[in-house]
């Protein structure tokens, strides 16, 4: 029986990858292998970048654009003004008066509150602490960061 031609190759390659394979890993004749010693795998440290912006303007480039310049931080003087606070006030708005006379409930913005109660109250100017310091029949007083103003229904309803 003949044997066909790519298997005979594929035979004799494998024989002759077998046969370098056990010539390379075998010491020569009357030598015994020295074992290598283990060199200790010890990793570089990771660098870390660090970017801090100056305090004058224009000394420092943007590492990843080098063609910006980084502007120095400008700090804003902290001010105070009085206005909001009075700003905060006109933005309270008595929707509705209901509850007893023993108790009775204002509605602020949409917020229901009774005698006495603190309530956080979004408005466009923001939230507000608002406290309900007494309700009337046609009014509510309330206190606003120690300011105090009367709320009353819209007349023209």
């Amino acid at each position: 029986m003949k044997t066909p031609r790519p298997f005979t190759l594929i035979l004799s390659l494998s024989a002759a990858v077998a046969l370098s394979a056990t010539t390379v890993n075998s010491a020569p004749a009357g030598k015994t292998p020295v074992p290598k010693a283990a060199a200790p795998e010890t990793e570089p440290p990771v660098p870390q970048s660090v970017f801090t912006i100056p305090s004058t303007s224009g000394v420092a480039r943007d590492p990843f654009f080098p063609s910006r310049i980084i502007q120095a931080e400008v700090s804003k003087p902290a001010t105070t003004n009085a206005a909001p606070r009075v700003a905060s006030l006109g933005c309270l708005v008595l929707k509705g008066l209901s509850g007893t006379q023993a108790n009775p409930l204002a509605m602020v913005n949409g917020r229901t509150m009774a005698r006495g109660e603190d309530a956080e109250i979004v408005t466009d100017c923001g939230r507000l602490l608002v406290h309900c310091v007494d309700i009337t029949t046609n009014s509510a007083i309330v206190e606003v960061g120690g300011e105090r103003r009367e709320l009353r229904l819209r007349s023209d309803l």
